[in-house]
Formats: structure tokens, sequence, C-alpha cells
């Protein structure tokens, strides 16, 4: 009986061992699996460039207009895990990348509220296919393409201030206007001078301030969406008879030209800003007499 007893506490303890081998070699194996498994990812991500980064942006925006979150998902996860190992030297400025990180940002709030706002989703992963053909295609951006579009937004709300049409249709212009300004400002970001958006910026937010405002100054709109046609002409590379003019400034000193123009352009508005509220502070001490 005794003999049986440690017989079976022999094999009972031969087993256990052979057990605990068994599982310190499947750990072995397993955690050497899942170290080659990030070595082959961490790889991949290293040699991630922007031509793949640019195919990856043209699925997610494919993926959005048919409204395929699964891969929507997928696709922001691999720029996101990628975008660190891209090589941006020499082929935008720190603005540049700035604004492809927020757009991607953007894209991912889009698609967190996808179920409340699908244009908010398409709009945004148009503006980051943009901005990924921006840096992969400088000679020939997809972004150039818009100028036609908004060119004739500019034109809708010139002609919308030239009839004195209704304050809701000059908002309405206005709104479109922007909206396809917004879509391509990454993009041109990446390719142009600070100064250059700068200038549409500024230019854009006086504007929206003369369509939105309770009293329209007809005039005042009239001037600034007759400016705005040189503005977009530059934002496009479409200056009016380039061939014929030179730029008054070259070179590295082109940058400070930008800027000059860009406080005169500032200070004009500050001052028209100025004369209204000059004119609106006497009319109230006018009806307070």
């Amino acid at each position: 009986m005794k003999r049986t007893f440690r017989n079976i506490a022999g094999w009972l303890v031969v087993t256990l061992m052979a057990l605990l081998l068994w599982e310190n070699g499947s750990y072995r194996v397993s955690a050497q699996n899942d170290k080659s498994i990030q070595n082959v990812n961490k790889e991949v991500s290293s040699n991630y460039t922007i031509a793949q980064l640019n195919e990856e942006a043209a699925v997610l925006y494919r993926r959005a207009l048919e409204n395929n979150m699964e891969e929507v998902r997928a696709s922001i996860t691999r720029i996101s895990n990628s975008l660190g190992h891209i090589s941006f030297e020499g082929r935008t400025s720190v603005e540049g990348i700035h604004a492809l990180s927020e757009t991607l940002v953007e894209v991912k709030e889009a698609a967190a509220k996808f179920k409340g706002d699908k244009h908010f989703l398409q709009q945004a992963s148009a503006k980051l296919r943009l901005a990924a053909d921006s840096l992969a295609n400088p000679a020939k951006p997809l972004w150039l393409q818009y100028y036609k579009i908004v060119k004739n937004d500019l034109d809708a709300l010139s002609l919308a201030a030239d009839q004195n049409q209704s304050a809701a249709i000059v908002v309405n212009r206005f709104t479109v206007l922007e909206e396809h300004y917004e879509t391509i400002r990454p993009a041109a970001i990446i390719r142009l001078e600070p100064y250059q958006i700068a200038q549409m910026d500024a230019w854009l937010s006086y504007l929206k301030g003369l369509t939105h405002a309770k009293q329209s100054d007809a005039s005042q709109l009239r001037s600034m969406t007759s400016n705005g046609e040189e503005l977009i002409n530059q934002l496009f590379g479409r200056e009016k008879d380039e061939s014929a003019f030179v730029p008054f400034v070259q070179g590295p000193d082109r940058r400070a030209a930008g800027l000059v123009i860009s406080s005169v352009i500032v200070a004009a508005l500050s001052y028209a800003g100025y004369r209204k509220y000059r004119a609106l502070q006497q009319d109230i001490f006018t009806y307070r007499r």
C-alpha cells in the first residue's frame, strides 16, 4: 500500500513538473512572437512615407463618403500611429505640420460625432485628403483645383451685394465661401508662406463681420468683395498679368513685404471699425439728447 502511494505521489510530481516546464516554454515562445510582431510594426511605422500617408488619406475620404465607419476608424488609427514616424524635413514648415496634425484631430472628432453630423466628417476627411496630397504632390496639388469654386463663391457674394439682396442670402453666400476656404486652408498652409494665409484670414474675418452685421454697410461690402478677387488670385498663384509684371520684391524680402502688406490691411480694417464705432456712439448721444 505504501509502495502504491509512493508511486502515485511520484507520478503526480513528475506530471506537475512537466506541466510547469511546458507552460514556461509556451510563455517564452509567445513572448518572442509578441516581440517579433512589435518589431515588425515598428519597422513598418519607421518606413512610413508621405506617399503612403496620401494613399491612406484618400482611402479614409472614400470610406467617409461611403459612411463605412469601421474602415474610417481603421484608417484614422493607421495614420495616427504612423504620423510621428514620417520625416517632413524639406517638405513643409512648422505651420504646415501643425495644420496637418490639427486636421487629423478634427477628423477624429468628426468620427466620434458621426451619428450627429455626417457632413462634418466628410468635410474634415476632405481637408485631410487635400493636406496629405499637398505634401505628396507639391508641384500640382489637388487643392489648386478649388480656384474656380472659390472664385464662383466670391462672384455670387459680390452679385448679392451689388443687387442689395436680403441679409439671409448674403450670409448664405458668405457661408459657402468660408466653408470652401476652410476645406483647402490646411493644404494651403503646407505650401504657402504664413503671411499669405494671414492676409486671406484677415480679409475673410472682416468680410464675415460685414455680412453678419445687423445693419449692413453695402458700400463696404462691395469694396471688400472687390478686394477679395485679388487675394484669391494670389492665394492660388494666379496673379493678374503675372508674366508682364515682375514682383516689386524678390527673394527672402518677399516675406517682409508680405508682412507690411498684412499690416496695412489690418490697419485699414481697424480704422474702418473705429469710424463705425464713432458713428455709432454719436448716434447714441444724439438719441439721448
